[in-house]
């Protein structure tokens, strides 16, 4: 039994086509259907029922599934190990929320492109909400975003956290010494995009005084967020890392608040036992010592 065969099966079954996977792998549809049908001689059985559009599984290949993923990461750890990894050609899907590409990103690539100068990464910049969902379909490898995730296929590590602040152009901050949840509740808030942790805390602390109605204006980028607040269209409640330099030149004020927002939370996560969670695993590690 081949293992491109059971690459072949695994992708089948976690992109839910013989379309997709022939994209994935870079082959065309008839080569992808002749390794299943190897395969199928190779286990006695049809992995694939054939009267449906989409991919599904047998009760054969459904029993196959957990085998192949299991070889297929043995494969992939056997390859890692053994193997120079500055010669070895690999690639990753990474998903990032905007906050750490604003940040450290760029610099952790650069530093672990040179331990692995053959690997590339596919790069998905996004909220972490459309990230967890990417991740849990599978059309990532890895993401660093707002976590944990919550589900038993997960493995997910602390990775870092971000203190939140409120800030605002100095002809908005200017009108108060300090600002009171009251005064807050007055104005626009800017921040993260809607059903995001900043977002619904700062919509439940204000909520009891703008009968249920805050203003908030919610957006997935960040830079948007920053250019609406320095040009004081409303408060702007980000990471402090993030508006470093506005407040620096003055572009932005911090503001004295006694409106509490809880630090954002970033995790590594990636899917457990996938062909990819090895090396999901080393770039994590990696990720959190450069941190360290």
């Amino acid at each position: 039994m081949k293992i491109r065969n059971l690459d072949t099966f695994y992708w089948i079954a976690n992109l839910g086509s013989f379309r997709a996977a022939a994209q994935k792998l870079n082959l065309t549809q008839p080569a992808v259907t002749a390794r299943i049908q190897v395969l199928e001689q190779d286990v006695g059985a049809e992995v694939f029922v054939r009267d449906t559009r989409s991919a599904e599984l047998t009760p054969a290949g459904r029993k196959l599934l957990p085998y192949a993923e299991k070889a297929l990461e043995l494969d992939s750890a056997i390859v890692t190990a053994f193997s120079d990894t500055a010669t070895v050609e690999q690639s990753v899907r990474l998903g990032a929320s905007e906050t750490i590409v604003s940040s450290w990103l760029p610099d952790f690539l650069t530093d672990y492109s040179k331990t692995r100068p053959r690997l590339t990464f596919d790069l998905t910049v996004d909220s972490s909400n459309h990230l967890r969902n990417a991740l849990v379909s599978r059309e990532i490898d890895l993401a660093f975003l707002m976590g944990p995730i919550a589900e038993a296929s997960i493995t997910n590590l602390d990775l870092c956290e971000y203190e939140m602040v409120l800030a605002a152009a100095p002809s908005l901050a200017e009108r108060l010494d300090f600002w009171s949840s009251a005064a807050i509740a007055a104005e626009t808030i800017v921040t993260f995009s809607a059903n995001t942790r900043p977002h619904n805390q700062i919509r439940e602390a204000l909520a009891p005084l703008t009968h249920g109605q805050p203003k908030i204006t919610g957006s997935a980028s960040l830079g948007a967020v920053v250019r609406l607040g320095c040009a004081g269209y409303g408060l702007c409640a980000l990471p402090r890392s993030i508006i470093r330099r506005e407040i620096a030149t003055g572009a932005l004020v911090e503001l004295k608040t006694d409106l509490e927002i809880s630090p954002i939370a970033f995790t590594a996560s990636y899917v457990s036992g996938a062909v990819t969670s090895s090396l999901a695993e080393d770039i994590s590690a990696a990720a959190l010592a450069y941190l360290a």
